[in-house]
């Protein structure tokens, strides 16, 4: 009996050793660390041991019964952030590496981009078309330094299309060359616009020829003739510097809006330049067709003699060339940077959102905030806490509303931060881009008289 009892005893102290020894084994869990109290903690100190997907309701809640029932309601908020919070880092992170292009384009071999350094890359060639249109109305028979307007005009078209040097194209396009200035033949002038050398290279015998062959005769269709001068351009690329030159002494007759068909053709898929040169011209006459030259984005002068109008034909070949180049490069970078733009703020609106616009930050706050509550709510339920703490107006809901409301607050001024650093590099890309168009235009501007 005493063997017995012996041995009863020593089996009891060999489990009440294993069951301590278990107890020791087994790892102590690590006391919640005190809740942060600023919003960029808040955003900085997740995750909880459920965030995101490894949220599991009954798991939380089989947490959530062990808590002791004489916690505090700062005790209880820490060890609710400590299981519940969600990660913000990542959004955070991505918002701020976040940086958006705003490059311009190379204007020629010039990278603006990269003003200091050279660049080996050879400026591409643009094919250059060049249609000119020829004023064969009746008052082109008028006198200008002894010869009449049509023969300066035909001499210097000659001077200047045998000057042309390189891959470029030109075309004759003559307007009331047909009938007289008589009302009897104004139908019939005024109707007549004919492309007598068609948009290709110049060939001198040819050329010559088509422009030796036209006289002073009728009306001035000039609407007309700078509409079908878009169809002599049907062909070039928009990237081509396509040029219209209008050689007149005078202004519309025939009831057309040349404003408007200049406007029309400098706006359209060929993107042309017109430019007037108006062969000693009243007053009224000089006003209006700059207006013209003006709505085609190209340039007007009044030429009055035969040198200046030669001279006038040489310089705007090389200031139109620079300055249509450096238009096209300005329309174009402003487009793609007012893009860039747009795709910049979609893309922050798609991370952090608006207080009206969801985003990932703001649903990462409500999916927080509404687990935070579930949790809550179970703890109420479980008479874990009174209802006086976990209830509408209990301390624990309160700093789970102003967590929620410190949260947007942070995501609300990340948002203007990064929304500033966007506007303030696109300001210094466009500030860049008309500062470099400036300058080009002074360049081009120093070949004019």
């Amino acid at each position: 009996m005493k063997k017995l009892s012996f041995l009863s005893i020593l089996l009891s102290l060999v489990l009440l050793t294993s069951a301590c020894a278990g107890e020791a084994a087994k790892p102590k869990q690590p006391a919640p660390k005190k809740a942060a109290t600023t919003a960029e903690g808040m955003a900085m100190e997740g995750p909880g041991k459920y965030a995101g997907d490894r949220y599991d309701e009954a798991k939380v809640q089989q947490e959530l019964k062990k808590w002791p029932k004489n916690l505090t309601a700062d005790q209880v908020y820490t060890r609710l952030v400590w299981l519940l919070a969600e990660d913000y880092k990542p959004v955070i992170k991505e918002v701020k590496e976040y940086k958006p292009s705003f490059a311009l384009s190379k204007l020629g071999n010039f990278d603006p981009n990269q003003p200091k350094s050279g660049s080996n890359d050879q400026k591409k060639t643009k094919q250059k078309n060049i249609v000119v249109l020829i004023d064969s109305s009746g008052s082109m028979a008028g006198k200008v330094d002894g010869k009449t307007k049509m023969e300066e005009a035909k001499q210097a078209v000659k001077e200047f299309a045998k000057s042309l040097e390189g891959d470029v194209r030109i075309s004759i396009r003559a307007y009331g060359h047909k009938g007289s200035n008589q009302q009897k033949d104004k139908a019939v002038s005024c109707a007549s616009t004919e492309e007598l050398y068609p948009l290709s290279t110049y060939q001198e015998d040819r050329f010559v020829k088509v422009v030796d062959s036209l006289k002073p005769s009728g009306w001035t269709p000039l609407a007309a003739a700078i509409k079908a001068a878009g169809q002599d351009l049907h062909a070039a690329h928009p990237d081509d510097e396509n040029m219209v030159y209008v050689v007149s002494d005078g202004i519309e007759s025939c009831g057309g809006d040349p404003v408007k068909e200049a406007k029309t053709l400098h706006e359209a898929k060929v993107k042309a330049v017109v430019n007037i040169i108006g062969l000693d011209l009243d007053d009224k006459s000089q006003k209006a067709l700059e207006e013209v030259a003006k709505a085609g984005g190209g340039e007007f002068t009044n030429v009055t003699s035969s040198e200046e109008l030669r001279n006038r034909f040489a310089d705007f070949l090389t200031y139109v060339g620079r300055t249509n180049e450096v238009n096209l490069w300005s329309i174009g970078n402003s487009n793609e940077l007012y893009w860039e733009r747009q795709r910049a703020n979609n893309y922050i609106l798609s991370l952090l959102g608006t207080f009206i616009q969801p985003g990932k930050f703001p649903s990462l706050i409500d999916k927080e905030y509404e687990h935070m509550n579930a949790a809550v709510q179970f703890l109420v339920e479980q008479k874990i806490i009174p209802e006086s703490m976990g209830g509408y107006e209990g301390a624990v809901s309160k700093k789970l509303d102003k967590r929620r409301e410190m949260l947007k607050q942070y995501q609300s001024k990340l948002y203007n931060q990064k929304m500033k650093e966007i506007d303030d590099d696109y300001a210094r890309a466009m500030d860049l881009m008309k500062k470099i168009k400036k300058q080009e235009y002074e360049k081009a501007e120093t070949y004019m008289p």
